[in-house]
């Protein structure tokens, strides 16, 4: 199952070696077993991920960057590249993939996210691989099923973005950087230069996992001269595209301004052990914190294990191998938005790291294959641990319990419940415009007095707004005011100008939503 790389052996250690790997495996037979029927594990593995991604995965409401999704993606591609030339660019290649994919199956919560989710499952699947590849059957089907059902894989699979399709692209990379350090064939090489630079193309972070594998070919020796001749290439190639998309650093001014202590709390929760990354302003109920704790713990204890197993040199080189190039894929990806974070702009989101997720689950997986060789009797327990603790947060992220009461969803959905007869609407500020777009049907009876120019015709995510006038609201009836929450006082004026009367108020920490009586004057 495994193989050395670039290891040389003389004929009494290589003939020994053999003896080792023969005892080490179990003997193909045709007896149905995995080892019978290589493809068993990764497809079993693969769908199984992609069942726990996908279930429930309509559930939550689109959320502001999902929505970002659906307005880009529903524009010709003419207008998409206008589009891009001011805002998202970095999001470009996946905007067009999800135009051809929603001129298919459309635009519902469960249509957008599909495509994450089957990400998801094939992420899975392909770790089962480089497991196996570079250890063992067990270890790969030990990291396939704790990358299922890890948050962080899981809040990926059941997002509109490109988060889930970017772990993907980064275990095909592994998968072909092995290829290519066994072989260091020139058409190995090029494979692996076109991953990467689609790879950034899909996000530019992916670069990230790019330099961590130089990294990690520089520490193991391994193909270093082949290793940093393709980086460059890389680099070359995606440059023009990186200096593009930081034009464009305004978009991420979101970002909150932390210390590096408060991102790496951050990092230490969120990166991995919980996932949700809606800004809904709702803590998750204690229990399921005490559960992300616990499984953040009993994950660390494994890799500890893991890497101390490895220390003593009782396994093969491979392993070591993998070892190294998973804790480079971690630690040098988080570490650099960490230490960016705080020397330049803030830029640490969870989610821009997704990719390093599966490297994440190998380094579990290789602690669950020592508890299996040296603690036989605690794998059902740890085994237990990891997969309940793991299970417990995704009632948050499929909304299950703690959902919020603001979403666009909701408002929409009071929107189209209370509306009756000519109405017309006003957004506060343009990225308001948002539930809108994400739910087009409740608003299709409403003329929006705000709206200077539609988001194809801006070229924005959310269109652009104008003054809207007491001239305007004469006569209008019924007249739905959106605002921003959080106790923001918003200029009414031209309401109470116009006569207009308030027959309701809801608020609430995200949205303001006022509904107005305007008759003629």
């Amino acid at each position: 199952m495994s193989r050395q790389l670039s290891h040389e052996t003389g004929p009494v250690s290589g003939q020994k070696g053999r003896r080792s790997s023969e005892l080490h495996r179990v003997p193909a037979s045709s007896n149905g077993s995995p080892l019978s029927r290589p493809w068993l594990s990764p497809v079993g593995v693969g769908f199984a991920a992609f069942l726990v991604a996908f279930l429930g995965s309509w559930i939550p409401s689109f959320w502001d960057d999902e929505i970002a999704t659906v307005s880009s993606a529903g524009r010709s591609p003419a207008e998409l590249f206008t589009l891009l030339q001011s805002v998202d660019a970095v999001h470009g290649t996946y905007y067009l993939f999800m135009h051809a994919w929603t001129s298919v199956f459309g635009f519902s919560e469960l249509a957008l996210r599909t495509p994450s989710a089957i990400a998801v499952g094939l992420t899975c699947a392909v770790t089962v691989l480089i497991g196996r590849r570079l250890g063992s059957e067990s270890i790969g089907i030990a990291s396939g099923l704790v990358l299922a059902v890890l948050p962080r894989m899981v809040w990926s699979g059941t997002e509109a973005r490109q988060y889930a399709i970017s772990a993907l692209l980064a275990v095909v990379l592994t998968l072909l950087l092995i290829r290519a350090w066994e072989s260091n064939r020139s058409i190995d090489w090029v494979l692996y230069g076109a991953c990467a630079a689609v790879g950034v193309f899909v996000f530019m972070f992916f670069a990230l996992a790019v330099a961590s594998h130089a990294v990690a070919a520089l520490l193991l020796r391994k193909r270093i001269l082949g290793t940093l001749i393709t980086s460059a290439g890389i680099g070359l190639l995606v440059l023009p595209f990186l200096l593009f998309a930081l034009t464009q650093k305004a978009q991420v001014d979101w970002i909150q301004n932390r210390s590096f202590l408060q991102n790496l709390s951050a990092a230490a929760v969120k990166q991995f052990f919980y996932g949700d990354d809606r800004p809904t302003g709702n803590l998750p109920p204690t229990w399921i914190l005490a559960a992300v704790g616990l499984l953040g713990v009993a994950q660390l204890v494994l890799i500890i294990l893991g890497i101390v197993g490895l220390a003593r040199g009782d396994r093969q080189s491979d392993q070591r191998t993998l070892l190294v190039l998973c804790l480079t894929t971690v630690i040098l990806p988080v570490t650099g938005l960490l230490v960016v974070s705080l020397i330049a702009q803030p830029v640490y989101v969870a989610r821009y790291l997704t990719f390093t997720a599966p490297a994440f689950a190998l380094l579990v997986g290789l602690g669950l294959d020592y508890v299996r060789r040296n603690q036989r009797r605690l794998l059902p327990l740890a085994v237990a641990v990891v997969l309940g603790a793991s299970l417990v947060p995704q009632l948050t992220l499929k909304s299950v319990v703690n959902e919020p009461q603001d979403t666009e969803r909701d408002i929409a959905a009071i929107i189209g419940s209370e509306t009756q007869g000519p109405a017309a609407v006003v957004y506060e500020r343009p990225d308001l415009r948002d539930v809108s777009i994400a739910y087009p049907s409740a608003f299709r009876p409403l003329a929006d007095l705000s709206l200077a120019a539609s988001p194809a015709e801006s070229g924005t995510l959310w269109g652009t707004n104008k003054e809207v006038t007491a001239a305007a609201l004469s006569g209008r009836g019924h007249v739905w005011f959106v605002g921003a929450g959080g106790g923001s006082v918003p200029d009414l004026r031209a309401f109470s100008d116009a006569g207009c009367s308030s027959t309701e108020v809801k608020s609430s920490q995200r949205v303001l939503l006022l509904s107005y009586n305007c008759p003629p004057r």
